[in-house]
């Protein structure tokens, strides 16, 4: 593609510290069946060799560097749409690595109905996840129903937006998590179409700890009274908090059961206790702070 052509389509790729496997990503991109394409790397000053794996794969001019310490999700996606070129703006994490050369493809069919504004496709754990990790990534993705009860639900992680869209309505730069689902919400609440796309699909999953999935939860619990300020969750501790814990922890023991997971069983109230009490903290918190 000469430097004056436009590509169709731009991939944005963020990462950080992510040497074991960006690697795989990179040369998964390199096998598509879609070959209208550019690279943008937004790397968040990677000291493990993540640069070096990139600069094997990009160009230097496509090649962005943030400062961990000062990072933010929204900001630095907005300057990826204001430096890409494509109409088709696909978003996938260093280390989300599609599982075949048609997952471009199939990611970004759904735009040739012009009332579709954005997709996202499947996840599906790594091998070496632990299982209740497992059990929440099929749990969300899947073939969907699941997570189509629910108040919204869509993964930047894997993903594509119409590059108009994401030009005339930015990223939030005020949340530092779940900036995905703020602007796909309010993409949705536009009036524009979301497409899952079960098809296209990557392996993404991460073993937190439970001090990382504490800390995680809090900051999207945070995000949640943001985003859902209107009233669309439930509000109260019990509601928020108490019965979805209780509700997570039957599921995960009826899955540990069919599965023959001990390693579920052990897990299940230590990490559903984290997690529902990390989100309830952010989430009080930041309702108090309005």
């Amino acid at each position: 593609m000469s430097r004056d052509q436009s590509p169709r389509i731009s991939i944005v790729m963020r990462s950080f510290t992510d040497a074991a496997v960006i690697g795989g990503t990179l040369e998964a991109l390199a096998r598509q069946t879609v070959r209208d394409f550019e690279l943008w790397n937004f790397d968040s000053s990677s000291t493990d060799g993540t640069l070096d794996i990139i600069r094997g794969h990009n160009d230097d001019e496509r090649i962005l560097l943030n400062d961990s310490r000062s990072y933010n999700p929204g900001r630095v996606l907005n300057e990826a749409v204001a430096r890409s070129r494509g109409e088709t703006v696909v978003f996938i994490n260093s280390d989300a690595t599609p599982a075949d050369e048609r997952w471009l493809e199939r990611l970004v069919a759904p735009f040739s109905d012009p009332t579709v504004g954005a997709t996202f496709g499947r996840q599906v754990a790594r091998p070496d996840a632990r299982s209740l990790f497992v059990k929440d990534t099929e749990r969300a993705f899947g073939d969907g129903r699941v997570s189509s009860t629910w108040a919204h639900f869509f993964s930047m992680a894997n993903s594509a937006v119409r590059r108009e869209l994401a030009v005339a309505m930015p990223f939030e730069t005020r949340i530092q998590y779940s900036e995905d689902i703020e602007w796909s919400y309010r993409l949705r609440r536009a009036g524009h179409r979301i497409e899952y796309v079960p098809a296209a699909v990557a392996a993404h999953s991460h073993n937190y700890t439970l001090a990382q999935s504490l800390r995680r939860h809090r900051g999207e619990g945070t995000a949640d009274a943001w985003i859902f300020r209107d009233g669309e969750l439930r509000q109260s501790f019990l509601g928020y908090c108490l019965l979805p814990f209780g509700m997570e922890v039957l599921r995960d023991l009826g899955w540990a059961v069919q599965n023959r997971s001990a390693d579920a069983v052990l897990h299940s109230v230590p990490l559903r206790a984290v997690q529902k009490w990390g989100r309830w903290q952010g989430f009080r918190q930041a309702r108090r702070a309005c």
